[in-house]
């Protein structure tokens, strides 16, 4: 049963300082229409300012128009004709592992295990959140312009995988600096995954949220562009995170879903967008092609596995690279191990879309 939102009513923000990502949305009903988180991760003093104001994200929208903002055969392209959002629910793909959506269930302790991963937008087999206001996202377009990367598969690194908010961590242990209870230990299976299939990975486990959380990112863009001087052959770059939902009435999110008989944490991946060109974000539209892609192999191989992909005015250090992407594995309630599980798998669909590169 999909999880749904209520009709417009008070926002609580609930800031937790163990928390990358703030997701806020009012009291959940099962009875409305469908839930389209909206998490966000929080930059310096962004806290202060969503307490004063809480913010209300346009809805997304499939539309496709003329943009002064992108070339006529871009994607990505003005809001001003959208269309409604469709509710239409992931379908499970022939030859996909074993996966099962689950049912929203009371777990105690005010923690609901729910499946976000039918919210949001569904578009060419996969779903996505658009929270800009002057670009629209039409995936089929996407999918078909390559990402302008030079994937190898002689063991070279390829990919670097690294946290901003390294201390990130799980159920019974949210804040840890010991590497293997937290969002390092997915970075490790991440990695694993990716070696495996013969994809080199360089995984960089500098921790930048301790002692000081603010400045992480300043912190994490300098250890990516040490790593990226250091490992020329880098193409893509990784910040892995752990999310944190709660409701205006304490309720804790804990995103799931069974692979091959075994609980996984369900996984979002943030693109961002230099909505109204201020960010000094030049490539974001490329990245959103290797964010799009990564998203349609996980739809195929691991049906519900993912989140709607977040597509809004964001940056992150995504400006890096040409294949610098962000992805929140889980909650806070989630475990440690369905944590884990899901770096395998998500390392399973980088490599194999980054070897379709290499060989296209």
């Amino acid at each position: 049963m999909n999880v749904k939102l209520k009709a417009a009513g008070t926002v609580l923000l609930a800031v937790a300082a163990c928390a990358c990502v703030i997701t806020h949305f009012p009291a959940i009903s099962a009875q409305k229409s469908a839930l389209a988180a909206a998490g966000f991760i929080l930059p310096v003093g962004a806290v202060k300012e969503l307490k004063q104001e809480p913010k209300t994200f346009p809805s997304p929208s499939t539309a496709v128009s003329p943009s002064s903002k992108a070339p006529a055969a871009s994607s990505v392209s003005s809001k001003s004709n959208s269309s409604p959002a469709s509710s239409a629910t992931l379908p499970q793909s022939s030859g996909a592992a074993s996966t099962q959506a689950l049912p929203e269930k009371e777990l105690g302790n005010h923690i609901m295990q729910i499946d976000l991963s039918g919210s949001g937008t569904e578009q060419d087999g996969i779903h996505v959140k658009n929270t800009n206001k002057n670009h629209t996202l039409n995936v089929a377009s996407v999918l078909k312009e390559k990402p302008p990367l030079h994937i190898k598969t002689d063991g070279s690194p390829m990919v670097l995988v690294y946290h901003t908010h390294t201390t990130e961590a799980f159920a019974d242990c949210t804040r840890s600096r010991d590497p293997t209870k937290s969002v390092v230990a997915v970075g490790d299976a991440i990695v694993k995954s990716l070696k495996d299939a013969g994809i080199g990975a360089v995984h960089d486990t500098t921790v930048h949220d301790y002692p000081a959380f603010n400045g992480s990112y300043t912190r994490s863009a300098k250890t990516i562009a040490n790593d990226l001087a250091k490992y020329p052959s880098i193409q893509v770059t990784l910040d892995v995170h752990r999310d944190t939902m709660t409701a205006e009435n304490g309720t804790r999110y804990k995103p799931t879903v069974l692979v091959n008989g075994k609980s996984a944490c369900q996984i979002m991946v943030i693109a961002g967008c230099d909505d109204d060109g201020s960010l000094g974000f030049p490539n974001w539209e490329q990245n959103l092609r290797l964010a799009v892609r990564f998203q349609k192999g996980a739809a195929e191989m691991f049906p519900h596995l993912m989140r709607p992909l977040d597509f809004g005015p964001t940056r992150y250090n995504e400006q890096m690279t040409p294949g610098s992407l962000l992805a929140e594995f889980g909650t806070e309630v989630n475990t440690l191990d369905e944590a884990v599980y899901s770096g395998s798998l998500f390392g399973k669909v980088m490599a194999k879309q980054l070897k379709a590169l290499a060989s296209g």
